[in-house]
């Protein structure tokens, strides 16, 4: 089974997966990574911090990047416009 490497971007910094986790495909990784983020995002916004998370980084055994997901993309459908942007609060 292969072994991905899930890196988190925040800013300018790249917080680095050095354990590496196996998982039979890129989709599992994906997934497993949106959880992660998920998680982090939403600490991020009970935390109101400065340096919130921006993407994460899928890597492979090789160290080569195999896929990179926005922030935005972390977001659930419902929480996303027809567009795929984060909804905007809307006061009546």
């Amino acid at each position: 089974m292969p072994t991905f490497y899930i890196h988190f971007r925040t800013g300018d910094q790249i917080a680095r997966d050095d354990l590496g986790i196996e998982l039979p495909s890129l989709e599992e990784a994906r997934d497993t990574a949106l959880l992660s983020a998920r998680e982090i995002v939403a600490d991020n916004i009970k935390s109101n911090t400065e340096n919130p998370l921006r993407a994460v980084i899928i890597a492979g055994e090789s160290g080569q990047d195999l896929l990179t997901i926005s922030v935005k993309d972390v977001l659930p459908q419902p929480f996303q416009d027809e567009h795929g942007e984060p909804r905007q609060n809307q006061v009546k």
